[in-house]
C-alpha cells in the first residue's frame, strides 16, 4: 500500500509540474501553449490541440482577429484556422486560408477537398475547394461524389490550374452555400466518400481521408463563429 501511495504521490507531482508548464494562449482560452518549448524557441507557440502558431502571426493578426470575441468563440475560430495554412495579405488587409502545407498533412501533391478563402474585417468568405493533383493534366471540367449511398454531380465547372516541377493541380472553388453546407456535413459523417474528377475521357478518384474530414469539421466551427 505504501508503494502504491508513493507512486500516486510521484504522479501527482509530475502532473502538477506538467500543468505548470502550460499557459493559456489568452485569458480564458482552453488553447494552451507549451511554455517549456516556448522558452527554447520564442518564434513558435506549440498548442495542446496538436497545432502551432508562429509568434509573429499571433502578434501580427491572429490576436486582433479574436480579440473582440468571448474566449470560447475565439477558441472555436482558432481550432479550425490553425489546422489550415493562413497568411496575412498586406495589400488587401485580410487573412487568406487554404489547405495545410505541412508535409505531414498529406495535402501537397495529392488530390484533396478543403476550405479556401479569406477573412476580412472579422467576416469569413469561405469556398469549398475540390483539388485534383497528379503527375499529368486531366483537364477536369466536372466532378461526381459518391457519399455512402448518395451521389452528387456538378457539371460545367471552371477549374484553375497550377503546375510545379513535381506535380500539377487543377481545382475548382464552390461557394459555401446551404447546398454545399449539407454536402460537407454528409462527407464528414460518411463511412466513405469518393470524389471523381472527370476530364473526359480521363478521370481521377479521391477517397476523402479522415484528416480531411476532421479539418472540414473543425473549420465549420470557425465559419459559424465568424458569420
Amino acid at each position: 500500500m505504501k508503494q502504491i501511495a508513493v507512486v500516486f504521490f510521484v504522479l501527482g507531482i509530475a502532473c502538477a509540474g506538467f500543468a505548470q508548464n502550460k499557459a493559456p494562449l489568452f485569458p480564458g482560452s482552453k488553447l494552451l501553449i507549451d511554455a517549456d518549448l516556448y522558452k527554447i524557441n520564442k518564434e513558435l507557440m506549440v498548442l495542446n490541440n496538436g497545432t502551432s502558431i508562429k509568434t509573429s502571426d499571433w502578434n501580427g493578426y491572429l490576436k486582433n482577429l479574436v480579440s473582440d470575441f468571448p474566449a470560447s468563440t475565439a477558441d472555436s475560430i482558432l481550432d479550425g484556422l490553425t489546422l489550415y495554412y493562413h497568411e496575412w495579405d498586406k495589400v488587401e488587409r485580410m487573412i487568406r486560408f487554404d489547405a495545410d502545407r505541412n508535409p505531414s498533412a498529406n495535402y501537397n501533391g495529392h488530390s484533396y477537398i478543403c476550405f479556401s478563402g479569406f477573412i476580412k474585417d472579422k467576416k469569413v468568405i469561405p469556398f469549398v475547394k475540390f483539388n485534383y493533383s497528379g503527375p499529368d493534366w486531366i483537364y477536369a471540367n466536372r466532378i461526381k461524389l459518391v457519399c455512402d449511398d448518395e451521389t452528387f454531380e456538378y457539371d460545367s465547372l471552371r477549374f484553375y490550374t497550377i503546375a510545379t516541377t513535381q506535380y500539377v493541380s487543377e481545382y475548382v472553388l464552390m461557394p459555401y452555400n446551404a447546398e454545399m453546407q449539407d454536402l460537407i456535413t454528409k462527407i464528414i459523417n460518411s463511412k466513405e466518400t469518393i470524389i471523381r474528377f472527370y476530364g473526359d475521357p480521363i478521370y481521377s478518384d479521391l477517397v476523402v481521408t479522415n484528416r480531411m474530414k476532421l479539418d472540414l469539421k473543425e473549420f465549420m466551427k470557425t465559419i459559424k463563429a465568424l458569420q
